[in-house]
């Protein structure tokens, strides 16, 4: 019974870090499917377009209770700091934004005058904006994604009506090709790479908020319709993560806090932890496989309401 005490020191470590590993795992496990808070955005703002570039999120644009802006700030998420780049040359509301290649782009949007189909390119080892090829359809409250470094940009709102538009932009050759369109016209849907296929989950037809959901084949070039997201909503907090469309807050004409699921492998909708604060019009981002909703409004009209400047982390 007293044999241990020949064994080597490095042996008693390994038996304590071992012991510690269950109920570090129970900690870690804890952590899962809840919300915690970031650092407060330096300006609250809605509609702003995101991306991560090397764990950073870039939040660009989008509006104050006054004005549309041009403001682009930078939050750390190991530090938990926010930093400014260089502003983007044209201010606007509600856009796309993608990265490809650590170049973020963003992609038509609403100027405070009209819908615009700017885009305009980031770089942020030279902090510089360069402008690309306008998207073929002026359009503003769109989201985009990446499959295979070719951005997509769906639906949107231009001219008094909620599009079927699907448009890619390719980075390599700086040209613009349109695609099939969606089967529901719809604006500010919750997108997110799934898998291989891009979804387009809710969104507003113009009559008023929708449950459909259509999945996107790149390949084929084909829309299928599949099954609809429980809660109607439009303009919240979407991205996709390991297979999983998440699609957090918007509005179905009031402010949601719930949170949605869609899992690619068994084809069906969870409704998980609703998040703290309801939020419209957010920017979304993903970084070390945590959904990021970054600053938001109360009623997503430009200048109507309040806006915010929360962070909100969701932990899957």
């Amino acid at each position: 019974m007293f044999a241990h005490r020949n064994r080597p020191a490095f042996v008693f470590f390994a038996l304590q870090i071992a012991m510690c590993i269950p109920s570090l795992m129970r900690a870690n496990a804890q952590t899962s499917n809840t919300w915690t808070q970031g650092t407060a955005m330096p300006t609250a703002r809605q509609g702003v377009a995101t991306g991560v570039i090397k764990g950073k999120i870039y939040a660009i644009g989008g509006a104050t209770n006054t004005a549309v802006v041009n403001f682009n700030e930078i939050y750390n998420p190991t530090t938990k700091i926010w930093t400014n780049g260089a502003p983007m040359p044209t201010p606007r509301f509600v856009p796309a934004s993608a990265v490809v290649n650590n170049i973020l782009y963003v992609i038509g949007g609403q100027s405070g005058s009209g819908v615009v189909n700017v885009v305009e390119a980031y770089n942020p080892t030279t902090n510089t904006w360069t402008t690309k090829a306008p998207m073929p359809t002026p359009r503003d409250s769109i989201y985009a994604t990446v499959s295979k470094g070719i951005i997509y940009v769906i639906g949107g709102f231009s001219s008094g009506a909620r599009l079927t538009t699907m448009e890619s932009y390719n980075p390599a050759t700086n040209q613009w090709t349109t695609k099939a369109p969606m089967n529901v016209g719809k604006s500010l849907p919750g997108v997110g790479l799934v898998g291989s296929a891009i979804l387009a989950a809710g969104g507003f037809t113009g009559p008023g908020v929708t449950k459909d959901t259509e999945s996107y084949n790149p390949t084929t070039n084909k829309w299928t319709t599949i099954a609809p997201i429980p809660s109607a909503r439009q303009g919240g907090c979407a991205a996709g993560i390991t297979g999983h469309l998440y699609f957090a807050g918007g509005s179905n004409g009031t402010v949601l806090k719930s949170l949605q699921v869609y899992t690619a492998s068994t084809k069906a909708w969870t409704t998980l932890h609703a998040m703290p604060k309801g939020l419209i019009n957010p920017g979304a981002a993903v970084v070390n496989g945590r959904l990021y909703c970054i600053g938001g409004s109360n009623n997503g009209a430009l200048f109507v309401g309040s806006v915010f400047n929360n962070v909100e982390i969701y932990q899957p």
